[in-house]
């Protein structure tokens, strides 16, 4: 009986120990810097034939400076729009417990890559950060993400998250409307 209880105790301890663990892209803790990324989470994608798009978050500490790393790429047979961004853009969260939370710009003016391929579809990456004061981290730590609208040079986007992104292509099923409950403790 001891044994299964002491089984069921370590089971326990490594479910909660995998869930809080974090995945840094780079992490670089010295005495005169400190720099954390995380590695990017799939947020929001689709895939169609004549045009796909991926939507990443990723979280960003330099020093005391705390940010959101939102990744855009998109695939399409004709020439997506460009993306750019300047102190105007925001993300702005709808969180499920009914507040709202705004992330501005961090950044100098910047618009998208735009590539293509011979034989290939147009591609236009863009990747941009944005601030997370304390009442932000404060907020979305503490509720799931409804919805979000990201405000750009040219135009806005609004996403709804899924609550769970799973398929057999993926090792794990990712909670796009948890990102932040699940990951903001890794840039504390």
């Amino acid at each position: 009986m001891k044994t299964k209880l002491l089984l069921a105790i370590l089971c326990l301890f490594e479910s909660v120990t995998a869930q809080n663990s974090c995945d840094y892209k780079i992490n670089v803790d010295t005495q005169e810097e400190l720099f954390q990324l995380t590695q990017e989470s799939l947020i929001d994608f689709t895939v169609g034939d004549k045009k796909t798009i991926f939507v990443y978050f990723s979280l960003m500490k330099q020093d005391s400076v705390k940010s959101v790393v939102l990744s855009i790429s998109l695939n399409s047979q004709e020439i997506p729009p460009l993306i750019c961004y300047d102190k105007k853009s925001r993300i702005s969260f709808k969180l499920d417990n009914g507040t709202y939370v705004s992330a501005p710009y961090l950044g100098v003016d910047v618009c998208a890559r735009q590539s293509k391929e011979e034989n290939a579809m147009h591609n236009s990456t863009s990747e941009a950060s944005f601030y997370l004061d304390s009442l932000a981290v404060e907020r979305l730590s503490a509720s799931a993400v409804e919805s979000l609208r990201i405000g750009t040079l040219s135009t806005n986007f609004d996403l709804k998250l899924t609550n769970v992104i799973s398929n057999e292509q993926l090792a794990k099923p990712i909670y796009p409307k948890e990102f932040f409950i699940n990951n903001l403790s890794c840039i504390e």
